[in-house]
């Protein structure tokens, strides 16, 4: 083992996640925080709006911790899929960003939108390095690419615009997000090829409590960002990162919830939020 290598990762470590427990103590001060949203009757200020909220909260534990993740160094071996109809691109690859092109393209169902992800989903599984660790995210029909992104213990990494550039003091290529899978499709809907990145991942400090799915509501109700009778489509607990130094990342669990007026990102910790899109007036 390199002692004096794993010592400057985990002073690294340290670092960064001191620096987020900063972050986060300024931001618990400067908004409400879980204490102050718990007592908000919010059943009633939600039900007063009507806001249609129940059939989309998904089972949780009321305990996180956060992570740290950098990104993840394919082996050769790993870079080399089993199949002959997959190959690299090795003028486009690097060891953190493997860039992979069908011979011929695959044809995917262009009728039933859950048929086509599910058909993705058992590409991954049987052909890509740690295939299994990532899932649908979006559909980007506009360009014809299909995200997908990776998971840690069931709960999804949110796409951080960030991770596109290359940050400061990095020799790293971030032209691609952190742990995604990118897909694209040409014209007639089939698969061409894609483009994978991987984290690797570890817990960070102790658990902690969360705001509830209906206390990260209440936020949005308090800024304006969900409005009387509005839709909620889609609630889900993963991870999102605020904070980083170089090539290290400190990641929250982190409400995504999903309107009719767009998509935000409430972190769980200290009920700051984050848009994602936004509906235009």
């Amino acid at each position: 083992m390199d002692w004096k290598k794993t010592k400057s990762i985990f002073i690294l470590t340290f670092l960064v996640l001191n620096l987020f427990l900063g972050y986060q103590l300024y931001q618990k001060n400067d908004i409400n925080n879980i204490a102050r949203l718990s007592e908000q009757p919010l059943e009633e200020r939600l039900a007063i709006n009507k806001i249609a909220y129940e059939d989309k909260i998904p089972k949780y534990k009321p305990e996180q911790t956060l992570i740290s993740a950098q990104r993840y160094k394919f082996t050769e071996e790993e870079q080399e899929l089993g199949s002959k109809d997959i190959s690299l691109v090795e003028d486009e690859s690097t060891d953190i960003t493997l860039v992979y092109k069908l011979k011929k393209p695959m044809e995917l169902p262009k009728k039933d939108t859950k048929d086509l992800i599910d058909e993705l989903t058992k590409f991954l599984e049987e052909n890509v390095t740690r295939g299994k660790e990532y899932k649908y995210y979006k559909w980007d029909n506009e360009n014809n690419i299909i995200w997908f992104n990776q998971i840690y213990l069931e709960k999804p990494i949110f796409y951080n615009a960030a991770n596109f550039e290359k940050l400061e003091g990095s020799n790293l290529d971030y032209k691609t997000p952190n742990g995604m899978i990118k897909f694209k499709l040409d014209d007639k809907g089939n698969l061409t090829e894609f483009t994978q990145t991987y984290l690797g991942i570890m817990r960070q400090g102790a658990y902690q409590e969360i705001i509830t799915p209906k206390q990260a509501l209440g936020r949005l109700l308090d800024t304006g960002d969900v409005e009387k009778g509005n839709k909620i489509k889609d609630i889900t607990l993963g991870y999102y990162s605020l904070v980083g130094v170089g090539d290290l990342q400190v990641y929250a669990p982190t409400w995504f919830i999903e309107t009719e007026n767009g998509q935000f990102l409430v972190n769980a910790t200290d009920s700051s939020i984050q848009v994602l899109t936004e509906k235009e007036e």
